[in-house]
Order: C-alpha cells, then sequence, then structure tokens
C-alpha cells in the first residue's frame, strides 16, 4: 500500500467493523481537482460490503438515496483545502468542516451529513484530498491523482479482492 495512505485513513477504509459501507464522493470535473471525487467513484467496484455514490456538485440530491441503502458507515470523500501538500490525504473531522463552504457545492457537506446521521445513526466520515488548484479546466493534477489512484487501489482491494490498478 502507498505511504500516501496514513494508518488511521488504511485502518477506516476496510470492511472490518461494519456489514455496510457507503462512499460518497463529492466534486465538480470542470474545477481542476475538486473534480477528484467524481474520479475516485468511477473507479471504485461495489460489493456487497461497498455502495457508491457520485453527488457531484449536490450532495444534497443524493439523501434518500443514501438512505435507502443503509449503511452502517458513510465516507465522504471530497477535495478539501486544510494547507496541506498537493495530493496530501487527511482524515476531517466533521466539526473542521466549514458550515459556509469555500467549495463548489451547493449545500455544506456537514449539513448534509447531519441529515444522514438523523436518519441511518451511520457512523460518518470525510476524507479530504488537497487539491492543487480548482480552476476552471478538466483534469487533475499529477499529486491529485496518485493520491487518488493509490486510494483507489486501496479500496478496491479491501472491499473486493480486486488488485486492478486505477
Amino acid at each position: 500500500m502507498s505511504n500516501l495512505l496514513a494508518d488511521n485513513l488504511a485502518n477506516l477504509l476496510t470492511p472490518k467493523e461494519f456489514y455496510h459501507t457507503l462512499i460518497i464522493t463529492v466534486g465538480n470535473c470542470f474545477r481542476a481537482d475538486d473534480g477528484v471525487g467524481p474520479y475516485i467513484a468511477s473507479c471504485l467496484r461495489q460489493s456487497g460490503k461497498l455502495s457508491v455514490i457520485d453527488a457531484g456538485y449536490t450532495p444534497e440530491n443524493i439523501i434518500d438515496e443514501a438512505v435507502k441503502l443503509s449503511a452502517q458507515r458513510i465516507i465522504f470523500i471530497d477535495a478539501a483545502d486544510f494547507g496541506g501538500a498537493p495530493g496530501e490525504l487527511r482524515l476531517i473531522d466533521s466539526e473542521h468542516i466549514p458550515e459556509s463552504s469555500l467549495s463548489t457545492h451547493s449545500m455544506p457537506l456537514p449539513v448534509v451529513s447531519r441529515i444522514l446521521y438523523e436518519d441511518t445513526k451511520a457512523k460518518i466520515y470525510f476524507i479530504g484530498i488537497q487539491p492543487k488548484s480548482v480552476e476552471h479546466k478538466a483534469g487533475l493534477s499529477k499529486e491529485v491523482s496518485s493520491a487518488a489512484d493509490a486510494l483507489i487501489r486501496h479500496i478496491n482491494e479491501e472491499f473486493t479482492g480486486d488488485s486492478v490498478d486505477a
């Protein structure tokens, strides 16, 4: 596994302890590295223990679909500017995600996560990937693409046994 994945992330991204995990990716493919979420969703393999929803830049639109999946754990993956190095992955506590989003999302993720928690009682986590750029252009930076590929490989191996490269 890549050294890009710290132990706390590697332990979180396993099927252990939870019967069903839902990964919700968020982002806008036309804003450079903000498109990392949709990219990750397109490469993940769903299984009996893993469901994936790409919420795009309107995460509030997938609430009903997410609730119906009855996951015990929900993991949001999104580009997040936390001052790290481009491509750095970080597990972010919900209290550290701003209510007023600097992102392209119409409803802040803490609001969406609170609604999901109230409806599902699932454990909720946020994984942020430090963007290099969120300019109006398509395509991920090399740093963010490498981090995303490492994350994809790890999740696919853990949840499906699929070691196919992203």
